[in-house]
């Protein structure tokens, strides 16, 4: 069974190289905003999607490359349905969407700008159940949840939603990981959960008002009394990549409040772990790296074209850029 991984990630490690590379984000970043930015855009991994797009528009050919490589993945690797620990992160924004607008009273059609198409279900299939009560015929926690997300907001705390529906991942991706008994998803999904809970702690120890939860996600590689004070907190990050790998992020969030930089190296820090994973020919690291990295270069191709646009500097938009791994 594992040897059949050999294929799969020789194949994804092949399509890597042609993703963004470092030379295409120089040019991105020197062309003007408007007609220059769309050619230089057409000469990158992202030119057979902007030309068969709506309208040529940018954001539908990144969230297309994205949805093709989860297609992929899941096409060509031995046990495609373990991979759903990373899909069903989508499924669960899409019912945050349509808890929010059970609650404001709001249809379909209101919803479709919102969702996304990298789950494992259809937005309108999970829609169909949503309507029907029925989602328990998806997953065995959803009904429940999404009941439960609904009736925490009905006073009007739309963000009481999303505190259930990220225990409700949890729980969904921690039976799931369980069941197939993959060892590097085991550790991803770890890994994760660990980071989740460190900018969780971090948010409430900053701002004591507000009750995040769940408070404490079970499954990483520490307990919450390892995290009880700021000091505690801001230490551990650094067993995650080291005390140089989070410093910029930690003074910024220290300085302004803002979480931009923590989530951007919680992002690096899965792709590095990916990518040590990867070294086993026969593990499914490389399959997850793939998708991370198709991730990563969505992620700075939306912060280049989103800068420009608003006028950024260029030491802005290069701060705010995700370089772990890019193509030389």
């Amino acid at each position: 069974m594992q040897t059949s991984y050999i294929y799969s990630a020789s194949r994804v490690n092949a399509l890597t190289q042609f993703l963004l590379s470092k030379t295409d984000i120089e040019r991105l970043l020197v062309a003007d905003p408007g007609e220059e930015l769309q050619s230089a855009l057409k000469e990158t991994y992202l030119a057979p999607y902007v030309v068969r797009v709506p309208d040529e528009s940018v954001p539908l050919a990144i969230e297309q490359t994205l949805i093709d490589a989860k297609r992929l993945i899941h096409r060509i690797t031995p046990q495609g349905d373990m991979f759903r620990i990373m899909w069903v992160q989508y499924d669960i924004h899409n019912l945050r969407v349509f808890a929010k607008a059970r609650v404001a009273g709001l249809t379909y059609e209101a919803c479709d700008p919102y969702l996304s198409k990298r789950g494992i279900y259809e937005p309108d299939y999970l829609f169909k159940h949503v309507e029907n009560d029925s989602l328990d015929f998806l997953q065995p926690e959803w009904q429940a949840g999404f009941a439960r997300a609904v009736e925490s907001a009905k006073d009007g705390d739309l963000g009481r939603i999303d505190s259930v529906l990220d225990d409700l991942y949890f729980i969904t991706a921690k039976r799931i990981v369980a069941t197939l008994g993959d060892d590097f998803m085991k550790r991803y999904l770890a890994t994760l959960i660990d980071l989740y809970n460190l900018k969780s702690r971090l948010r409430h120890l900053t701002n004591t008002e507000v009750s995040f939860t769940p408070a404490f996600v079970e499954g990483g590689s520490f307990v919450a009394e390892h995290i009880e004070t700021l000091e505690d907190t801001l230490a551990l990050f650094h067993r995650f990549g080291g005390e140089g790998f989070w410093k910029d992020a930690l003074q910024y969030f220290t300085e302004t409040g803002n979480f931009t930089r923590i989530d951007a190296r919680a992002a690096e820090y899965l792709l590095i772990t990916a990518k040590e994973g990867s070294y086993d020919m026969f593990s499914s690291a490389s399959l997850v790296l793939y998708y991370l990295k198709c991730r990563q270069a969505a992620a700075n191709v939306r912060t280049i074209v989103v800068g420009k646009n608003n006028g950024l500097s260029l030491e802005d938009i290069r701060t705010n850029l995700r370089m772990a791994y890019v193509n030389d």
